[in-house]
């Protein structure tokens, strides 16, 4: 097994301290998403994880609402991973963040996944208390096009008043989402 090709793409001085790296051709920045299959032939999704930090010999990343809380991926693996396929890497979109209320904070993240069918968005959706890193709650989905994006944020997780509404509509245009698809505020809230 042959070591990978590691290069800084921002303006650090060396990978551990860079937020966008390359290895093996492939670009990894803070927050991208690893989606780890169960085999390399697999479309099933075991777990999807964060993209942490950088140390010499790896990647480290957060487990989104799985069983273990950290990962770590030495580089040789992780190149080797994805070039079978058991590992992808989808780039993070958008994101943003708003106060629900006086006690919760509500995130959202989009990513694009280049699957075998084409794009694919994965929405993670995380609820937490203002003052803490801990999500009290985290959702993730991965949809089939643009029109379930709008589906999970606005129907399935509705939003629980007007500000929350504009939040996510803001989020979704700035997203490229084309605002004549997103339902009118009356519509969602009705539901």
């Amino acid at each position: 097994m042959s070591k990978p090709d590691i290069e800084v793409l921002d303006d650090s001085d060396a990978y551990p301290y860079a937020s966008h790296i390359r290895v093996d051709e492939r670009e990894i920045q803070l927050g991208d998403l690893l989606l780890v299959f169960e085999s390399g032939e697999s479309q099933s999704v075991n777990f999807f994880e964060r993209i942490y930090g950088f140390t010499w010999p790896g990647v480290i990343t957060h487990v989104v609402d799985g069983p273990v809380p950290a990962e770590f991926h030495e580089f040789d693996l992780l190149a080797e991973e994805i070039n079978g396929g058991k590992f992808a890497i989808a780039p993070r979109r958008e994101r943003t963040s708003f106060f629900v209320d006086d006690d919760t904070v509500r995130t959202i993240t989009l990513y694009r996944y280049q699957s075998q069918d084409g794009w694919q968005p994965i929405v993670i959706d995380e609820r937490r208390d203002p003052l803490e890193d801990t999500p009290l709650a985290q959702s993730v989905a991965l949809c089939d096009d643009g029109e379930q994006v709008i589906e999970e944020l606005l129907l399935t997780n509705s939003p629980e008043g007007e500000q929350e509404f504009e939040h996510i509509q803001e989020f979704l245009v700035s997203a490229g989402y084309r605002s004549e698809l997103i339902p009118a505020v009356n519509e969602v809230l009705e539901n």
